[in-house]
């Protein structure tokens, strides 16, 4: 402690390795004023950030009753209010004493009363409370011999003794950095034992971590501890880094949405966060943090997989990227690249949401053959017309013969319309038609179909030709609607997406102010990505979701035994039967035991894959326009990067 010596000791972190992901918090509001967020990500592992001192005692009393301890916490001053962050492991709490904003007086004693308990200090955190300095700290039963602890020293007080200590035997192993009254204070633990093979700083900028983390980061060290702090407005870090074996990464400069944003795409990544600093950032929070990997991922085999993917991000200009994997049923692999919003620098995550264009169409195809099999309608069912399931609820029109004898089936295949129905934006001499699904913007769903019933007769016998259509989709969305009595996003959420597990997806917005939480932003190089119109293309390519997500839906429809499918086999069978016309099925193209739906609108390039090898994937880019063949481009570069890998672990990170 100050202007003492007493010899402590420190508990290492301990990372157990159990994966069970649970859902998220939104974490500001329209004031920017943060919230409380919440993360669980390992069974053995949660994290939290954002809250009030009372918030964080709550969360600490629900941890020790779930049989968890804190681990770590950090303390910071934003807007005129005192902040916490923590981090906890699966544990004994009973073996912990932990305390938070406590006086330099109050500290001082609770140290040397725990201390005479047999409790030793294993982590302190300073902090302002815009008046004074306060401390957080946990102490835990244990030896208290071989370490020293200090803290309210002073950037000069700090090195003198840092020097002191390392030629005295002892190891730097927790630094806690923090701004009272224009000026910067310390706190820190040493440990008796080897004082080489690390490195420590404190005191610098952002550009002076930067640059200190590459410099030895090319040494092999790796940053095990970072702290953030403010000190008159400005900005600096302290930090340790260590020679260690292992995958570890650091980020720094986040607020709090890309913090939340880099937790998630760490774990789906299989990392977890080490150490997490907050600090003032102005009107709100700013954070940094350590992470480590903590699952038998070979470097290579994802370095090699990372490197092919930005080299097509570079190649053709696209901000952001997320995708998925899937090994025998188990999501071993998700993870964002770039920027979901280039303009403010956010982060594409994987559970960033993006818009899926045409791989909306599996979803609908999944909850028409689900209804098949719950007998409310069959394949051969006809759509328009009398006794038919739509009637003649469309249109002003009397419907053509061809019309009356379109089935269900039929639209699933893309062969009900012909050129009338068909997305060509380059009509052939035969017909003079663009795409109707993309005209007549000002008008509603239901008008535009009535538009396309009265105006445009198909052009081929139903059944015969395969055109693809996305007017045909849309109309399975008014069949779910009539056949369920309910909106076709709300049946679609309740009755098969969320038996996947899946709470995330929506139909998206129209504009780009009215996007969701966490959906990025769309950039089309000569085309408008907010002129289209989401909710009337509902049923064809109107949902957002993330990378994860969608390969939560895909094991629960792939007809493998790993996770338990939603539909029967039998219905799976009919579902990726190819038609007799084309080598579409319903909802899927198919080529043997490989099953595909791509996507492509303004600003969004999509693709889900089902291979015969077990390994199921998808990509999600927010960008088009930047050259012919993106979406080719970046389905070889994750098919080779898969075909790489040479060792896959065993691990579900659903």
């Amino acid at each position: 402690m100050m202007n003492s010596k007493t010899k402590l000791a420190i508990l290492g972190m301990m990372l157990l390795i159990s994966f069970s992901f649970a859902g998220t918090k939104k974490s500001e509001n329209a004031n920017n004023e943060e919230k409380p967020f919440a993360v669980k990500t390992l069974k053995s592992y949660a994290s939290r950030h954002g809250l009030s001192s009372s918030q964080y005692q709550t969360e600490v009393n629900n941890y020790v009753g779930k049989g968890y301890k804190l681990a770590y916490v950090d303390g910071y001053y934003v807007n005129g209010k005192t902040k916490f962050a923590g981090l906890w492991v699966k544990g004994d709490p009973s073996q912990q004493i932990l305390r938070h904003n406590l006086t330099e007086t109050q500290y001082q004693a609770e140290f040397r009363k725990n201390h005479d308990k047999g409790f030793r200090l294993v982590h302190v955190d300073g902090y302002s409370n815009g008046k004074k300095a306060l401390y957080a700290a946990i102490w835990e039963k244990q030896s208290t011999r071989g370490l020293r602890a200090r803290h309210g020293l002073t950037s000069k007080q700090y090195t003198a003794e840092f020097r002191k200590n390392k030629n005295d035997g002892y190891r730097l192993v927790h630094v806690s950095g923090y701004g009272v009254k224009g000026k910067d204070y310390y706190a820190a633990i040493w440990k008796k034992g080897n004082a080489s093979g690390y490195v420590a700083r404190h005191r610098l900028s952002s550009k002076q971590y930067q640059e200190t983390v590459a410099k030895y980061w090319k040494q092999g060290y790796v940053v095990t501890q970072v702290d953030s702090y403010d000190v008159r407005n400005k900005i600096y870090y302290a930090c340790i880094m260590e020679k260690k074996s292992g995958r570890f990464s650091a980020r720094h400069k986040m607020n709090s949405k890309n913090y939340q944003l880099e937790v998630e795409n760490h774990y789906y990544q299989g990392a977890i966060p080490i150490s997490v600093s907050g600090h003032d950032a102005g009107k709100s929070a700013g954070y940094a943090a350590a992470f480590k990997n903590v699952t038998s991922w070979k470097s290579r085999d994802v370095n090699q997989l990372d490197s092919k993917i930005r080299k097509v991000m570079k190649d053709y200009k696209i901000p952001g990227t997320t995708i998925g994997i899937v090994k025998d049923g188990k999501l071993v692999y998700a993870k964002g690249y770039g920027y979901g919003v280039k303009e403010d620098k956010t982060i594409a995550s994987a559970t960033s949401l993006m818009r899926l264009a045409s791989v909306s169409k599996p979803i609908t195809s999944v909850a028409i053959m689900k209804l098949v099999e719950q007998k409310k309608l069959k394949l051969s069912d006809k759509v328009f017309g009398k006794n038919s399931i739509l009637g003649s609820s469309y249109g002003k029109k009397n419907l053509s013969s061809r019309e009356k004898a379109i089935t269900v089936q039929q639209l699933l295949e893309h062969t009900a319309g012909g050129d009338a129905w068909d997305h060509n934006w380059k009509p052939e001499e035969t017909d003079t038609w663009g795409p109707p699904m993309f005209q007549k913007k000002k008008l509603s769903q239901k008008k535009l179909i009535g538009w396309v019933l009265d105006d445009r007769d198909p052009s081929h016998k139903p059944g015969t030709v395969y055109k693809y259509s996305n007017y045909g989709y849309c109309l399975l969305g008014r069949i779910i609607e009539k056949k369920t009595g309910k909106s076709y996003q709300s049946y679609l959420r309740n009755n098969i997406l969320k038996q996947c597990g899946i709470s995330q997806m929506y139909i998206g917005a129209n504009k780009k102010k009215d996007r969701k939480y966490k959906e990025v932003v769309y950039y089309a190089n000569g085309g408008d990505a907010y002129n289209l119109q989401m909710s009337r293309m509902d049923s064809h390519g109107g949902w957002i979701a993330s990378s994860v997500d969608l390969m939560r839906f895909m094991v629960r429809v792939d007809g493998q035994n790993s996770k338990k499918d939603i539909l029967k086999s039998s219905t799976v069978k009919t579902m990726t039967t190819k038609s007799s016309v084309s080598g579409y099925a319903k909802g899927w193209s198919v080529s043997g035991g490989n099953w595909s739906h791509s996507g492509g609108m303004d600003g969004t390039s999509t693709l889900i894959k089902k291979m015969d090898n077990g390994v199921s994937y998808v990509f999600l880019t927010n960008a088009t326009g930047n050259g012919s063949g993106q979406a080719g481009a970046m389905k070889k570069a994750l098919e080779d990067g898969i075909k790489a890998i040479k060792f896959w672990p065993n691990l579900d990170l659903f």
